[in-house]
């Protein structure tokens, strides 16, 4: 189904709107679906890298090191940095934790150590996964297999039921994913709204931040591919992430005690991966440059009248 114009956006509202449901349900349920789900993946996603490890043989390891039969990456060091802008949002998971710090125990002691957990974690099935498929598959094969390369490299082990792992771990990972984000991205919302920084419904509602989030989850969807909805979010997410960081600088630098080197640190690496994404962007795909410039715009205005509006009350 996956180059059908309709099952795909089809399918994807249905997940949204079933991870909206539990979320309704309640906490307790997001709570045990989330460590039920994350032991799936982990576990999962180890054993089809270690067995494309294992299939590809200790012999074939040693293509890893070589250079001579790597292809450079497109448009060079621009083509390389543009590429990093989009692994970023494999790690930003870590802000689900963050979203939802009121909710843990001993906040303070735990949030560190749940993102660093979280980030170990990511690293290790990440690079287990390069491993496990540039050791087994050239790079034209990597590209032609796309979202199942993991699957091609794992095919020798476990034969057609490679894939068919691969779907259930990607479709566990998506649902997870999305009931895990769609509660701390309402969370993080009822605060901003609390604190009169966005807008909200019209009327009292205890979930109207839920169904904002959910609603405009589903519209993007509908509307949108999977690359274009990614180059999206990993713009916008770059840039509140050099928003942010400038703003703890000139403004909360005091107050949270904050090394001034680190954000700035932060704020360079940002810069010099999103500069290179926007520039070839431009050039490959203007349609949804456009539209990511229209949406922020969006964003910042409503931002703007509805602090405007609590500053007038």
């Amino acid at each position: 189904m996956q180059d059908s114009s309709l099952w795909v956006p089809v399918l994807a509202v249905l997940a949204i709107s079933a991870a909206a449901l539990v979320n309704l349900v309640g906490n307790q349920w997001v709570e045990r679906s989330a460590t039920a789900t994350a032991a799936l993946k982990i576990v999962g996603i180890a054993v089809l890298a270690i067995g494309g490890i294992l299939a590809a043989g200790v012999s074939s390891l040693g293509r890893l090191v070589t250079v001579a039969d790597r292809t450079p990456p497109d448009h060079g060091w621009m083509g390389f940095l543009a590429g990093v802008t989009l692994c970023i949002l494999a790690y930003k998971g870590f802000t689900t934790i963050t979203n939802q710090g009121a909710d843990l125990r001993d906040p303070e002691r735990n949030i560190g150590r749940s993102i660093m957990i979280s980030i170990a974690l990511c690293t290790v099935l990440y690079l287990l996964i390069t491993v496990a498929v540039t050791a087994s598959l050239t790079v034209p094969q990597i590209i032609g297999a796309r979202d199942y390369a993991l699957a091609e490299a794992a095919e020798p082990m476990f034969g057609s039921w490679g894939v068919t792992l691969t779907v259930i771990i990607a479709v566990v990972a998506t649902l997870s994913g999305l009931i895990a984000s769609l509660f701390s991205v309402s969370k993080l919302y009822d605060m901003l709204r609390d604190m009169g920084q966005v807008p909200g419904l019209p009327g009292a509602g205890g979930h109207q931040s839920l169904y904002i989030t959910a609603g405009l989850a589903i519209l993007m969807a509908a509307f949108f591919d999977l690359s274009q909805i990614a180059s999206l979010g990993a713009i916008l997410y770059l840039a509140m992430d050099i928003a942010i960081h400038y703003g703890i600088i000139r403004r909360l630098r005091d107050d949270v005690n904050a090394k001034a080197w680190i954000p700035w640190v932060a704020i360079v690496l940002d810069v010099a991966v999103l500069v290179p994404f926007l520039l070839l962007k431009a050039q490959s795909d203007p349609l949804t440059l456009g539209i990511t410039a229209i949406v922020a715009l969006v964003i910042i205005a409503a931002q703007w009248l509805t602090v405007r509006h609590r500053s007038e009350q």
